[in-house]
């Protein structure tokens, strides 16, 4: 009968403070268990997109292997007997200029755009007729147009570095001095850690002994932790760490 009075009296009983703080502290724990999982599932998305680009660059690489015959050169400088002049002038002998051709400093940084930016239609000047025909199709948006450094989104300082198997045990790069680097307008620098970062595998043999291999440091834009990212682990390297104590 009270039930039916209230209701005809136009009166609807609200929630209690206690119901409240119930509710408030379901809402609250629910949340702190879906936040950590949302968070790892959008670490996870992010890494596999960059992971999956190392691959398509990887692709992008062995294609230009199979199209001219040997893998670029990660390290050269200007000069025209530098690996960089050799390596333009036995695809193209016809070459008018070598010097033309070899204009800017080869590194690990900054090879993969150059080299995937291909070459011109014209045998006498590939890469100074201009006009390239692009072996990869680069997001100019994650491309520092002075360094020519290619990075995952957002990332600057997680360049996607190449290196071929020839540099493996020369110690040339990033040799005993940090690598460092100034990408965009607002001069943030970031730095490599001064070190040979050409992993090895349990067997102390190079992955990818006899081709190349692509690094990124990942998310955290360090090298040497645990989500650094590779083509030759199919995951981050903590998960290569962990498969190996499995």
């Amino acid at each position: 009968m009270a039930k039916t009075l209230a209701t005809h009296n136009g009166f609807r009983r609200g929630f209690t403070l206690v119901e409240l703080l119930v509710v408030i502290g379901i809402i609250a724990l629910l949340a702190a268990l879906v936040t950590p999982a949302v968070m790892q599932a959008q670490v996870a998305a992010r890494n596999a997109a960059i992971k999956a680009e190392i691959d398509m660059l990887h692709m992008a690489i062995m294609n230009y292997k199979n199209e001219y015959g040997s893998f670029p050169p990660a390290i050269s400088g200007t000069s025209t007997t530098d690996l960089a002049a050799k390596h333009i002038l036995r695809i193209f002998p016809r070459t008018n200029s070598i010097a033309a051709e070899v204009t800017g400093t080869i590194t690990p940084l900054n090879s993969i755009y150059g080299w995937l930016s291909g070459y011109s239609s014209d045998p006498t000047a590939p890469v100074s007729a201009g006009n390239r025909q692009k072996l990869y199709d680069f997001d100019k948006g994650r491309l520092d147009n002075t360094l020519s450094i290619y990075y995952p989104s957002g990332k600057p300082g997680a360049p996607y570095i190449y290196i071929n198997s020839g540099l493996y045990t020369s110690g040339t790069w990033p040799a005993s001095t940090a690598v460092t680097y100034t990408v965009g307008s607002n001069s943030t620098s970031y730095t490599i850690a001064a070190r040979t970062y050409y992993p090895l595998t349990q067997s102390g043999t190079y992955f990818n002994s006899e081709t190349f291999q692509i690094l990124c440091a990942g998310r955290d834009e360090v090298f040497g932790n645990d989500d650094d990212l590779s083509n030759f682990w199919p995951g981050t390297r903590r998960q290569y760490l962990d498969s190996l104590s499995q």
